[in-house]
């Protein structure tokens, strides 16, 4: 303990002297490091997308990737709509689904030459007017619009067409609900399929076809690279999109419900932006707790500088080492507010408590540098600790998140050292109390009561409380302890997309309506490559694609709403050849005649074949449209359903020996990425709580200290699960990295307190006493930072976001609880277990030790 903590108390008690000396020199190099870093947050690049959660290197994101070099992109728009007439089949309604497709591919017209447009990424536009339907003319497969470009007025022609989208297999909830008073219209995009090698860098704007491109790839054994989206572009595109809808020629008649990326990319933003403003009021209850609490605006000054210095610094680097910022941002920003407070805090009130006792300006400083920056500085590591244990969750925002905030939290210790002491310096919070002057604030001051004179009345009785009953103190809280521990054993992992947006936003109403009526807003893929050329013109390969289809409408039709493939447009091509007879809608025995019937529909229908298999028929994939339900009932079907497609591969393997296969999609990395958290949520905690263990324990240098350390440490985070577990609240996103930062910040307000304990202690063995006195200086200061700091993520609870509102509600009673263990719980153990750091007790006190 001596040999560790005595050099860093000395080196940082001379720190103030020291750069006080040169202060215009360092303040200077301050600026012109801010200056610069700010200069750079232009470079910052926001991904708010699923496939941005998962690594490059991760073999579900390669899959995905595969997929998109092969297929194209599956980032795209969905838009239901709902005539006022209660009938898709319409004239009225089909005459505004055609104009708003005509307005999609036509947009060019209205463009000066060489103008770009958001309209620019769609790839392709399909509704009801021009899904292609098979034709049989002269033993010639065609593919014609259902529709067409001129819309039927008679009831007749109209009733054709509905008769005829009703027997097409895959128009139903694609299209049109099953009632008629819903339909859809896709729009692909090329966002994610924008591929990035050498050969496209130096050519400029010439981008080559796709499926030549995928040959490259596979023939250099080059990775796959695409340009990530940005959120801008998904904004123009939404913004677009809206311009048109919200045309009153198609407004007035029908109600549209998009859903997608796109879509979703104006509630991310309305997200940020609320996040935005609840850091603003977060910064405001702040700025007022901190007048009240210190009655001078030099206090509230300094500490918001030490804050925003350390919010600008770590996004300015972020930017220059490449991060890309994520919703989890504001998360970010949160921590290093309250974690900047908090260290201020500390510094001011020791400073404070000192200067009301006379104490000379520098002097004051030495001292509380000396006693309170040893006790920062290990707090500083608990809490980088206890974040970078969220780096082993293979999720980017998740680690993302830990890099930034670990960058802020050193940083705001790194300023509250080195800068606050020359803040306080040039405009000093304490003046002599004999030569200082009456001002309106000091008046307005006056005029509310004084918190730390009623928070010292507080604390001086809590210590002769816990004397009173040690052993109840323990047993209370030890029941508290094992009553949530059984709680945390209910809690389940379950992440839903949608539970980022308040239940009232047009966003989930939109995905809900899509679920309730059509195919649903999510899908996923199952991408297959057997190895070899026409692989997929076998019938017993796409009678296997097929027999698979129908197992999982059948076996999963509570989660599976459709399902499409090669197969599925065999089998219709082969029926419209047989005069549409039913018992022909099957995939022919025959190699010979169902490769005459791919080669008919390939040239009948190029694009859509392009979007099934590819131009060699080596790889062919499986969409498969979903319900949105959580990762928790996912998780156990998605196994399931792996090993139904590994038996089918398995038995492809007999004559395809190189057959691979895959599940991908934007909504099975969603998946992937709950599993993640799912298995690495208590590795995270239990890294961070043996890491901060040890720490401890190094650093104490005895079991006991570091045990005392460590318990009451526990309560708040096992509370924390044992309350989700009670009220049925399902770990997500948000809520499971509660646990290691709840450990980092609990650990910091006992560690300064066992650090003051020990100044104390060492004095005289006397526990009682060293007890009183740091529940005196340090104490203030706890419940300073434990208000703070709880009320810096409390405002998050008033989130519109589930999850967001969540880790607001349960960080800021776990704060509290904490602070309730540092005060009753931690002095319990320290009489109980009479921690003296070596020192020889003294028994006895004086009566006048006891009146101190």
């Amino acid at each position: 303990m001596k040999n560790i903590l005595n050099p860093i108390s000395r080196f940082i008690g001379k720190v103030p002297e020291k750069v006080l000396k040169r202060k215009f020199l360092y303040l200077s190099l301050f600026i012109a490091a801010t200056a610069f870093l700010v200069y750079g947050l232009g470079n910052l690049k926001m991904d708010m997308t699923i496939e941005g959660w998962i690594r490059d290197d991760d073999p579900t994101k390669i899959a995905f990737n595969k997929y998109h070099a092969q297929f194209g992109s599956e980032d795209g728009v969905y838009i239901v709509y709902k005539p006022k007439d209660g009938d898709v089949f319409s004239e009225k309604s089909l005459q505004i689904v055609k104009g708003i497709q005509d307005d999609l591919l036509n947009y060019r017209e209205s463009l000066k030459e060489g103008e770009e447009s958001a309209l620019d990424h769609i790839v392709k536009v399909t509704t009801l007017v021009n899904a292609r339907v098979l034709t049989v003319e002269d033993d010639f497969l065609f593919a014609s619009p259902l529709v067409g470009e001129t819309i039927p007025k008679s009831k007749e022609e109209l009733e054709k067409i509905r008769e005829i989208a009703k027997s097409e297999k895959q128009f139903p909830l694609q299209y049109f609900s099953k009632d008629m008073t819903h339909g859809g219209i896709h729009i692909e995009t090329d966002f994610g399929a924008i591929l990035i090698d050498d050969k496209e860098e130096k050519v400029g704007d010439l981008v080559m076809d796709t499926d030549l491109t995928m040959e490259v790839v596979e023939a250099t054994d080059a990775p796959i690279r695409f340009k990530p989206t940005d959120q801008g572009d998904y904004i123009k595109l939404n913004d677009a999109l809206k311009e048109i809808l919200s045309k009153p020629e198609y407004a007035d008649h029908m109600e549209f419900y998009p859903v997608g990326n796109t879509p979703a990319a104006e509630y991310d933003l309305l997200m940020v932006e609320e996040m935005g403003n609840l850091y603003l009021a977060a910064v405001l209850i702040i700025i007022l707790l901190l007048w009240y609490f210190f009655r001078k605006f030099s206090a509230v000054s300094w500490s918001l500088v030490i804050v925003i210095l350390s919010t600008i610094w770590t996004l300015g680097i972020s930017a220059l080492l490449g991060f890309t910022i994520t919703g989890f941002l504001i998360l970010t920003i949160l921590l290093i507010l309250t974690v900047g407070v908090a260290d201020s805090v500390h510094i001011m009130s020791g400073y404070s408590f000192l200067r009301t006792k006379k104490v000379e300006h520098k002097t004051a400083l030495q001292k509380i540098y000396s006693s309170t920056g040893t006790a920062l500085l290990l707090t500083a590591t608990t809490n980088i600790v206890g974040i970078l244990a969220l780096n082993i969750t293979p999720v980017v925002p998740i680690q993302t998140f830990a890099m930034m905030s670990t960058m802020g939290i050193f940083l705001a210790f790194f300023f509250t050292i080195f800068l606050l002491p020359i803040l306080i310096d040039l405009w000093s919070p304490w003046s002599n109390p004999e030569k200082a002057k009456v001002t309106i604030f000091t008046k307005i001051g006056g005029l509310f009561p004084n918190v730390a004179n009623r928070m010292q009345k507080i604390l001086v009785k809590v210590v002769p409380f816990v004397e009173k009953k040690p052993i109840h103190i323990l047993v209370v809280f030890t029941s508290i302890i094992l009553i949530c521990i059984y709680g945390a054993t209910q809690v389940k992992v379950d992440s839903n997309m949608l539970d980022q947006y308040p239940e009232d936003s047009p966003f989930r109403q939109s995905v809900e309506i899509a679920d309730e009526h059509m195919m649903g807003a999510f899908s996923m893929v199952v991408f297959l490559d057997l190895g070899k050329e026409n692989a997929f013109k076998d019938p017993k390969v796409l009678k296997s694609l097929d027999n698979l289809q129908r197992e999982f409408e059948k076996k999963y039709s509570k989660y599976v709403v459709m399902t499409s493939s090669i197969a599925d447009v065999a089998k219709d091509a082969y029926k419209k050849l047989n005069e549409g007879r039913e018992d022909k809608f099957i995939i022919p025995e025959d190699p010979q005649v169902l490769s005459q019937t791919l080669f008919m529909f390939n040239n009948a229908n190029p694009d859509d074949r392009k979007r099934l298999v590819g131009d060699n028929f080596q790889a062919a994939n499986i969409k498969i449209s979903l319900h949105n339900y959580g990762s928790y009932e996912y998780s156990k079907v998605f196994k399931d359903m792996q090993k139904d497609i590994s038996g089918m591969v398995s038995e492809l393997k007999k004559d395809y020996t190189e057959a691979t296969v895959s599940i991908t999609g934007i909504f099975a990395l969603a998946m992937q990425t709950a599993d993640y958290l799912t298995t690495n949520e208590a590795k995270s905690f239990g890294i961070a709580l043996i890491a901060i263990s040890i720490i401890l324990l190094l650093v104490f240098g005895s079991v006991k200290v570091g045990a005392a350390a460590m318990f009451p440490n526990l309560l708040p985070a096992i509370m924390t699960f044992g309350l989700l577990g009670w009220l049925g609240v399902s770990l997500d996103f948000y809520t499971m990295m509660l646990a290691p930062i709840i450990i980092g910040i609990s650990v910091d307000d006992t560690v300064t307190f066992l650090t003051q304990y020990r100044n104390e202690v060492v004095k005289d063995g006397n526990i009682k006493r060293a007890l009183r006195e740091t529940m005196k200086e340090a104490g203030q200061a706890l419940m300073f930072t434990s208000l703070v700091l709880g009320l810096g993520f409390g405002i998050m609870s008033i989130a519109a976001a589930t999850g967001t509102s969540n880790m607001g509600k349960f960080g800021f009673l776990a704060i509290m609880v904490g602070l309730l263990c540092d005060l009753f719980f931690l002095p319990a153990l320290i009489i109980v277990f009479k921690l003296s750091f070596g020192v020889k007790l003294i028994e006895t006190e004086t009566e006048e030790e006891v009146l101190i």
